[in-house]
């Protein structure tokens, strides 16, 4: 009689922490989601300014987030694919200290360096002709 007790309580206490993994992913999978605001089906994103490539193989966003009665975010600058089924802007964002002025001819990011209010000690070096994301990106001086 205790081995049959024995094997229903282990069956039990599987069961509860099979259950427990299976909350806590699913809490996981939810603050992923919380925490991932720059796509472009956010609600509370404000798209400043959209460029397709010439070769109209990439697209970049100048964008800032609404922050209701706090008003709008800083601006970001993201570069992604013209695709369609991409709409994940984290992926290409611009390090801190640039910002994207415009295309060239060549399908080539033209880049302005600038110094941000909100983060004063950090500093990024990006070369003329350096690859970000695939694409050929210049420093404009």
């Amino acid at each position: 009689m205790k081995k049959w007790i024995l094997i229903i309580v282990g069956i039990i206490l599987v069961g509860i922490v099979g259950i427990g993994i299976k909350i806590n992913s699913d809490f996981n999978d939810l603050a992923e989601t919380f925490n991932s605001e720059h796509i472009l089906d956010e609600p509370s994103l404000n798209i400043l300014f959209e460029s397709i490539s010439p070769n109209e193989k990439y697209k970049y966003y100048q964008y800032q987030f609404d922050n209701g009665g706090f008003g709008y975010s800083r601006v970001f600058w993201s570069v992604i694919e013209n695709n369609k089924n991409i709409n994940d802007l984290e992926k290409g964002i611009i390090p801190n200290g640039y910002k994207i002025v415009q295309w060239n001819n060549e399908s080539e990011l033209i880049l302005e360096k600038w110094k941000p209010y909100y983060e004063t000690n950090t500093n990024y070096e990006l070369k003329n002709n350096s690859e970000f994301n695939g694409i050929i990106i210049n420093i404009a001086e």
